[in-house]
């Protein structure tokens, strides 16, 4: 009887550890085509370019000019000027 209520006891609390929320940030591009570079400088590789309709993950401020961002799955730098609508999203753990 111990036994299993120990077991039940730790299955209820592995059950509300694995279904916490996860927020995320939110951002969206000013304009189309804004560069999403490999590093923080306009000197390097051009990973990609987005655009206003793009779903853009806020990782975080490198520093006062650039942001850490991640799209489709690809993680890179932009320049903070070039994002807008930066907000929080909660999103339910699967």
């Amino acid at each position: 009887m111990k036994k299993t209520l120990f077991t039940l006891a730790l299955l209820v609390q592995v059950g509300f550890a694995m279904a916490h929320n996860k927020t995320t940030i939110e951002a969206q591009a000013r304009h189309e085509n804004v560069q999403m570079f490999q590093q923080a400088a306009t000197s390097t590789t051009v990973l990609g370019t987005l655009n206003a309709t793009d779903r853009i993950q806020f990782v975080r401020k490198h520093n006062a000019q650039w942001g850490i961002i991640t799209v489709n799955g690809k993680t890179g730098y932009v320049l903070l000027s070039e994002l807008s609508g930066l907000k929080k999203v909660k999103s339910e753990a699967r």
